[in-house]
């Protein structure tokens, strides 16, 4: 099964290096270098998870995953977090209704494997 996947960060590099892995899974993959960006794709577009970046530039992961979550209940939203964890961001994005991380420094099959069981739980949760 093929997935749509959003994936939302204001690193280029980052960005295009998710969406190479994802197509390479047959995943349908788009980005957005903002929140705001990110939010008007999903008003016009459907998709299966958001990959968001706890750290965007101009405006907080945190507050783009209360947006999404005001909007798309039942999205799932898994947060990148970089090379550190911040726990205090960690638990704040818990509290918003995060559905779980990735690190930037995770392997390629250890995040591939991550966003099929979310996506997998999603549809298992809306089948069910």
């Amino acid at each position: 099964m093929s997935y749509k996947i959003l994936v939302v960060d204001d690193e280029v590099a980052v960005r295009e290096t998710l969406c190479d892995l994802l197509q390479n899974e047959e995943c349908f993959a788009s980005s957005c270098s903002s929140g705001e960006e990110a939010l008007v794709f999903l008003a016009k577009q459907e998709c299966d998870i958001v990959l968001l970046d706890i750290k965007l530039a101009e405006a907080s992961g945190l507050e783009v995953l209360k947006n999404i979550r005001q909007i798309y209940k039942e999205l799932p939203v898994v947060m990148i977090t970089g090379f550190g964890y911040d726990e205090d961001l960690i638990a704040k994005s818990r509290q918003l209704g995060c559905s779980g991380y990735v690190g930037k420094n995770m392997s390629a099959a250890k995040i591939i494997t991550i966003i099929k069981q979310f996506v997998k739980n999603a549809q298992d949760k809306t089948c069910g």
